[in-house]
């Protein structure tokens, strides 16, 4: 009776587990490196970089940019394939694969624009990816001639409560404005809830636009106009730039880019 050998460990390097867009992205990634004899081994490792060594990974998988120095000379010293994800750092260590965040802000001022919204606001929260989105908004908004009338960062954004507080602090700014952009699903639900609740019609009083990792916010604001990348296409296609890269399929400096969608639905 033939057996089959262990499956091998591929480090799993997150800032956090319990965002769920990163969940699903690593859902499917890890489906596809399992078929193949590979499993995802996550753990506290940012904060026991030197630990690291002991697991032995053949390859390492890192969500977000890998901008830590100690982190990144830790990750450097295992000297096995690294694929960054969802946002790569400016020099990737080794591989990326990622979604052009800041294209995805500029999308968004080029669809208000064209829409005709002259005064607009952006909400956002304080991650990597959301401050690429933010800086592709802002920059490309000031191009076409809109006016930024408020500009909202959130510390952090794991609840609905969250986001509308981000969009209650918008409110206080006391400032004008006909459109705004959100830079995740949970901050785009919550401005229409809290929209609805002190009785501004969207898109009549207020246009929303919402960036969206899984396509969450569409389900709890029905008729969301949204642009995004599917995460679990980017956790799919993660896990074959891995699988290569480990069969030498691949070298290093590989980079692909995962397309982001727009669907423009009745808030815009």
């Amino acid at each position: 009776m033939s057996s089959l050998p262990p499956p091998r460990p591929i480090a799993l390097i997150a800032p956090r587990l319990d965002w769920a867009p990163a969940a699903r992205a690593i859902q499917a990634c890890a489906e596809l490196l399992l078929s193949a004899g590979y499993y995802l081994a996550a753990g506290p490792w940012r904060e026991a970089q030197a630990r690291l060594g002991e697991l032995r990974p053949v390859a390492a998988l890192v969500i977000g940019p890998l901008d830590d120095p100690a982190l990144r000379a830790a990750v450097a010293a295992l000297e096995v394939p690294t694929v960054e994800t969802w946002i790569a750092s400016a020099q990737p260590l080794d591989s990326a694969v990622v979604v052009d965040n800041a294209e995805a802000g500029r999308m968004a001022a080029r669809h208000l624009a064209a829409k005709r919204h002259a005064r607009v606001a952006c909400v956002s929260a304080d991650t990597p990816w959301e401050r690429a989105r933010r800086e592709g908004f802002i920059s490309s908004a000031a191009a076409l001639g809109l006016e930024l009338v408020a500009d909202i960062v959130q510390p952090e954004v794991q609840h609905m409560n969250d986001g509308r507080m981000a969009f209650l602090r918008l409110l206080t700014t006391n400032t004008i404005f006909d459109a705004v952009f959100c830079t995740t699903d949970l901050l785009a639900a919550a401005s229409v809830s809290e929209a609805h609740n002190r009785d501004l019609q969207v898109p009549q009083d207020l246009a929303v636009l919402g960036y969206s990792d899984d396509g969450s916010a569409a389900q709890w604001a029905q008729g969301l106009t949204t642009l995004g990348a599917d995460a679990a296409i980017l956790g799919r296609r993660t896990g074959q730039l891995l699988l290569d890269r480990l069969d030498g399929e691949r070298g290093t400096g590989e980079r692909i880019t995962v397309e982001v969608a727009f669907e423009e639905r009745l808030s815009t």
